[in-house]
């Protein structure tokens, strides 16, 4: 169910900096040591469009990243990449460690209680400041969010497509009408 992306995004460019061609991106992995190993990368435009380019140097600063690919040689040829993505290789990603995911790779997955109740299936995913959110589809079609921690979600088999949860009380029945935790409509 779904196709692994060929391309993971590292960072998101926010602005020019300098005259240089150098721009200022937001870190949006949870590796940033990949820029070390990193030479290609797809600089990809909010509609999609994309340029393959050469990552010249880069450095760290203030908690983003100043990035200089090559060809880019002005302010205003940087100013062009404002809002872009930075792209890798799926090859080139850092491998995960055992009990770490892809968020992509939750999306499709079929989420169940661990006594065999079925919740749903994950839709989307909500990043949050603390744990990504899994967006469930219900039973009817009620959305439920479940936060992906390992207290609440300790069996993942991504290759199954398959999440076990051990939800508090209440969590699964917050957004149904006639639950007796969800909001009363007047």
């Amino acid at each position: 169910m779904g196709v692994e992306p060929e391309f993971l995004t590292i960072a998101k460019i926010l602005r020019p900096r300098g005259g240089k061609g150098e721009v200022v991106a937001e870190i949006v992995t949870d590796h940033p040591e990949r820029f070390a190993a990193v030479t290609r990368v797809r600089l990809e435009a909010p509609d999609g469009t994309f340029v393959e380019s050469r990552l010249e140097r880069y450095w760290f600063h203030r908690g983003q990243i100043v990035l200089k690919f090559e060809g880019c040689e002005t302010i205003e040829a940087a100013s062009q990449f404002k809002g872009w993505w930075v792209k890798i290789a799926r090859e080139e990603a850092v491998p995960l460690e055992e009990d770490e995911y892809f968020l992509f790779e939750l999306l499709g997955c079929e989420v169940r209680t661990e006594s065999g109740r079925r919740v749903g299936i994950v839709r989307d995913i909500m990043e949050t400041a603390e744990v990504p959110v899994l967006v469930v589809e219900g039973e009817e079609a009620e959305e439920v969010l479940i936060p992906f921690a390992r207290a609440i979600c300790p069996v993942v088999d991504s290759t199954a497509k398959l999440i076990l949860v051990n939800p508090p009380e209440g969590l699964l029945d917050l957004n149904r009408e006639s639950s007796p935790s969800a909001p009363s409509r007047r």
